[in-house]
Parts: C-alpha cells; sequence; structure tokens
C-alpha cells in the first residue's frame, strides 16, 4: 500500500483486492491540519492503516499516535496532549441515496483522500479544558 505521508492520500492502484495493511511514520509538521490553535508538538507521529478493497466500496480503518500541544485554558501557555485516536471511514464508486450508511464517494483521480479521516480524529481527542499542569492557577498569578 502506497501512501503519500504529507497529503495522507492512498493510492488505490498500489492495494490488492481484500485487506490491506501498513505503519506508516507521517511527518506531523508538513500536513496542513488547518485545526485552530492545534499543532503538532513533534514532528513525526504513527499511523496504523487497514484498507480493505472491496469491488462496490472501500473500508478505512486505522490508529494515529501523535502528540500535538494546544493553548491551557487557564494561562495559555502551551498545553501537551497525546493522541491514540482510532480512524473509520467508508467511501464508495457510487453512492446510493437510499442507502442509510454514509460513505464518502471516491474520486476518478485513483486516489483516496483520508486526510478529513485523521483530522477528525485529531478534533475529537483534544480536551474539552486542556491544561499546562493539573495545578495551573491560569494567567490571573502567573
Amino acid at each position: 500500500m502506497k501512501l503519500d505521508t504529507v497529503r495522507l492520500v492512498v493510492d488505490l492502484k498500489s492495494l490488492s483486492r481484500g485487506m490491506n495493511r501498513g505503519v506508516f511514520t507521517i511527518p506531523l509538521d508538513r500536513i496542513e491540519w488547518n485545526i485552530e490553535d492545534v499543532e503538532p508538538e513533534e514532528s513525526m507521529g504513527t499511523l496504523e492503516l487497514e484498507v480493505d478493497f472491496e469491488d462496490i466500496a472501500v473500508q478505512c480503518s486505522g490508529r494515529l499516535d501523535a502528540h500535538f500541544c494546544t493553548p491551557c485554558a487557564r494561562c495559555l501557555e502551551p498545553s501537551s496532549f497525546d493522541i491514540c485516536a482510532d480512524i473509520h471511514r467508508s467511501y464508495t464508486w457510487s453512492p446510493d441515496p437510499a442507502s442509510e450508511e454514509q460513505r464518502e464517494v471516491i474520486p476518478q483521480s485513483g486516489e483516496l483522500d483520508i486526510l478529513d479521516a485523521v483530522r477528525e480524529a485529531v478534533m475529537l481527542s483534544i480536551p474539552c479544558k486542556p491544561l499546562c499542569s493539573p495545578d495551573c492557577a491560569g494567567i490571573c498569578y502567573n
């Protein structure tokens, strides 16, 4: 399986029918995350990926292990958090409007863009109230 580790795009031509697996080191600092106030803390992360390549659909699942940071909710200093998030996304060549299952349409380019699925996993892992330390007194006390 070939993965563009910067754009997070799987080359469908590199897949065989059935289950395809790969573990990739991705350059977190080169990916356009476009998540407000969230940046990678380390330059590299790990993406484990399983792509089930079927005749009518492609099922993509995996796990992202990475370290990010966002401003502390009390003092605005950087607050680190780990991401060990599961990724799931279904894709199809021809959508069925009658189906209740939502699937993204696979483009004719033969490239499967998984960036949105990975970005979603990062966004869901952001702490509701990130703190730089459990005993942070806040901006008024610094």
